[in-house]
């Protein structure tokens, strides 16, 4: 009989329970709801505060910039102070300074809480210079007309003959029809790097098959193409250090030919006008003897005063 009544007992309280474990499930259902609710709240008041208060611009600052006036340079970006930071449309900031500044090759944006905009320039470096007349073209190794008119030719500035382009505009990147001649102008300059090759302050590149360079009046340097510039460099230099050139040498050093050097000598080297000669209307120099190089002829041999060098 109390077996009997336990039982009742039992079922009693079972059945009290449950309503009460659901009543329990539900409350932590709506918790887990108003959590939620809460954490939207806290994100969504975050970004509007990040957004509209917080992270105003106390302090823009220009690092890197040696050309323009950094003054200039805020102005142009658009940038406002108390704008909050993380709203600065940064592509389109970039995209504007590097088109209005001619020396601007890249722009980076820096945020430097929690008040300070940096703006990061990197300015082109001009590798040559295009002869104009009434001043020089300095050209940067992209092929962007980085300086028109300046009356002085920088320190070390090689002269770039043979574009078709005497008198691009400022800013402006050389022609479509250029665009081999820049890149031959860029390989001509890093070998000449890469070797420590400097005897040369005119490049020409009037015709693809017959590139020269120059050096003062004193060499006529013919590479021919493109091609193994940095070991005809390497040749040349031993060249002109184990015969020693520099003293009492003038005339043509040929390289043109696969793994040799051959040597003119002639009484002067006659440098082209470079301020008049277009692409198409190459100057072909001469010395006062009237030795000619031709180094994409068979027949062009030394004279017999000349000697060669070939590859060791």
């Amino acid at each position: 009989m109390s077996q009997e009544k336990n039982k009742r007992r039992k079922t009693r309280r079972a059945a009290g329970q449950a309503p009460e474990r659901q009543k329990r499930r539900r409350r932590k259902g709506n918790n887990i709801l108003w959590y939620l609710l809460i954490l939207v709240f806290m994100v969504t008041t975050t970004i509007v505060l990040t957004t509209t208060v917080f992270f105003k611009i106390k302090n823009i600052t220009v690092t890197g910039n040696e050309h323009y006036d950094n003054r200039s340079l805020i102005l142009s970006s658009g940038i406002l102070l108390e704008e909050n930071m993380f709203r600065l449309k940064d592509e389109q900031i970039k995209e504007k300074l590097v088109e209005e500044y001619s020396y601007i090759s890249k722009v980076k944006i820096r945020r430097k809480l929690p008040d300070t905009i940096v703006l990061e320039i990197t300015e082109a470096t001009p590798i040559g210079a295009i002869d104009a007349g009434a001043g020089y073209t300095l050209i940067s190794e992209e092929g962007r007309v980085l300086e028109c008119n300046t009356p002085v030719l920088p320190e070390e500035m090689p002269i770039v003959m043979g574009f078709s382009e005497e008198t691009p505009e400022q800013g402006s990147y050389l022609s479509e029809m250029d665009s081999d001649n820049v890149k031959r102008m860029q390989m001509i300059m890093k070998a000449a790097e890469k070797t420590g090759f400097s005897y040369f302050n005119i490049i020409d590149l009037s015709d693809p098959y017959d590139l020269k360079l120059y050096y003062q009046e004193v060499f006529e340097i013919i590479l021919g193409t493109d091609s193994n510039l940095e070991y005809k460099m390497e040749l040349i230099l031993k060249v002109i250090e184990t015969q020693n050139l520099l003293t009492g040498f003038r005339g043509t050093i040929d390289a043109s030919y696969e793994g040799e050097v051959w040597t003119r000598p002639s009484g002067s080297v006659a440098i082209p006008d470079y301020s008049s000669q277009l692409s198409n209307d190459a100057a072909d120099p001469a010395g006062d003897d009237g030795s000619t190089s031709d180094s994409g002829s068979a027949t062009s041999q030394p004279e017999d005063n000349g000697f060669s060098v070939g590859a060791a």
